[in-house]
């Protein structure tokens, strides 16, 4: 099957980080005339820009990105990094330009299931166990979106194969609000909804608006398919009342009478009035009891493709994590060090320092996204986590830091204050113990010195492995 042609003669596009490049590069291949625009030089852009203008696409870089650069156009799609309110997003509405995310500009040709997963924390974990899940299954199954690869990458990828193959292919597609924003006709055949706590309150003027974006997911199902629901979390309740898919929801804490569930130490799908046991919750690989939820919402979905239940305890048996995810770094001097850096908000690290007994050395800080750092006080009192489990130290960095510790101040902890990460990791090997746990779980984003998360992480590793030099071997 040759690919669908497009009805659009030019379209703009927004914001030229992986997204907006891939989303370009799709239209140009398309025979539609592109112009993309971004607020960084050309040099800055480097060799992707490069790529584009090779295909054609009109490039409007730096000052050349202004407020009627997408006048004329059909379509503007925008990036998800890219707040709506800059002067030529902001334009393009006034004009009556419809403004679509990546996503959706991909999903108008995926022609097989898409399978949608978004909440505040655990996104990208669930999108890459369901994939790991489907894979161990022998289903043609992309992983993309918010995750790395855009959809628009995978779909151009597909669309050579034969109807009856390119229907039979799975997208399991991480889904951000930014992107949920933008979408219009995208719908997943299984829609799963995490979690909703407060995070990018720098981008929504109000709480209820980021749940909104979040609650975008279902907006298009319909009744043959399926919403899993995350039914221990009380904000995805009103959510879910909205519902016309078909609520399968999820909890480690309740009884359902179809769901997933925590049936003493095995996780459950009961469909049907048939409860399928499985896997003995002591074979999952990933730390927390947070990711207990995160297996019973990636074996729902996948069940919901097809997926047997030895097929799913195939997969989540088989899977090790995601970098930067509670990722045990080394252990130096009988100090463990934990990688937690995708932790971007109060309600990931809420959820890492839950998987510890051990003492912990927390460390705070980044940049700002609006987080509600009070929430952290009575968690981190030892009367709240016991002797055992308390939280003997914080040490916050970054943009963020002195706020972070002004806000925390007389929680319990000592609070040590550092510059940089680099700071705040010697101030915590000088402060743990023996036995203890040191933390990277920052509650922040890290644009205040790294490209994001992932750079953080890995210098966060560089870090520890010095130590471990210095201190002459890892215990």
């Amino acid at each position: 099957m040759t690919a669908p042609a497009t009805t659009w003669k030019k379209v703009g596009v927004m914001g030229l980080g992986v997204s907006g490049v891939a989303a370009a590069g799709f239209l140009a291949r398309r025979g539609v005339s592109v112009i993309a625009a971004d607020s960084k030089n050309a040099e800055a852009l480097g060799e992707e820009a490069a790529g584009l203008s090779r295909l054609g696409v009109a490039l409007r870089c730096g000052t050349a990105a202004g407020a009627s650069v997408f006048a004329g156009c059909e379509l503007v799609v925008a990036s998800p990094g890219v707040p709506p309110g800059v002067p030529a997003l902001a334009s393009a509405a006034a004009a009556g330009i419809p403004i679509v995310a990546e996503v959706e500009l991909a999903a108008r040709f995926v022609r097989g299931v898409i399978v949608g997963i978004t909440g505040t924390n655990g996104k990208s974990t669930v999108t890459a166990l369901t994939g790991a899940i489907l894979k161990a299954g022998g289903v043609a199954s992309w992983v993309c979106g918010n995750i790395g690869t855009p959809l628009t990458t995978v779909a151009e990828a597909d669309l050579p194969l034969p109807d009856a193959e390119a229907r039979k292919v799975h997208y399991v597609v991480e889904l951000s609000s930014f992107q949920l924003e933008g979408i219009q006709t995208l719908r997943p055949h299984v829609s799963v909804l995490l979690n909703v706590s407060p995070d990018h309150q720098d981008r929504y003027a109000r709480v209820e608006d980021y749940y909104a974006a979040k609650a975008r997911i279902f907006m298009n199902q319909r009744g043959d398919d399926v919403a899993v629901v995350n039914w221990d979390d009380a904000g995805c309740h009103p959510i879910a009342e909205r519902l016309v898919a078909r609520l399968f929801p999820f909890s480690l804490t309740q009884d359902l009478e179809e769901g997933a569930v925590l049936q003493g130490d095995r996780l459950t799908l009961r469909r049907g009035g048939k409860d399928d046991a499985f896997l003995e919750t002591s074979r999952v690989k990933i730390p927390g009891r947070h990711n207990l939820e995160n297996v019973l919402a990636a074996a729902a979905a996948a069940a919901h493709c097809g997926a047997a239940p030895t097929v799913i305890a195939r997969g989540v048996s088989e899977f090790r994590g995601l970098p930067h995810r509670l990722e045990l770094v080394s252990q130096v001097s009988g100090v463990s060090y934990y990688n937690d850096s995708k932790a971007t908000n109060v309600g990931a690290t809420l959820r890492a320092l839950e998987a510890f007994t051990a003492p912990v050395v927390l460390l705070l800080g980044g940049y700002d996204k609006g987080g509600e750092f009070e929430q952290l006080r009575a968690p981190l009192s030892s009367a709240a986590r016991g002797a055992a489990g308390r939280v003997r130290a914080v040490a916050t960095f970054g943009k963020a830091g002195d706020d972070i510790a002004r806000r925390l101040e007389g929680s319990g902890p000592q609070i040590v204050r550092s510059g940089s990460l680099a700071d705040a990791v010697k101030a915590a090997a000088g402060v743990a113990h023996p036995g203890d746990v040191v933390l990277l779980a920052p509650a922040c984003a890290s644009f205040d010195a790294y490209t994001g998360y992932a750079q953080r992480g890995e210098d966060f590793r560089a870090m520890v492995k010095k130590l471990g030099t210095q201190a002459g071997g890892q215990a």
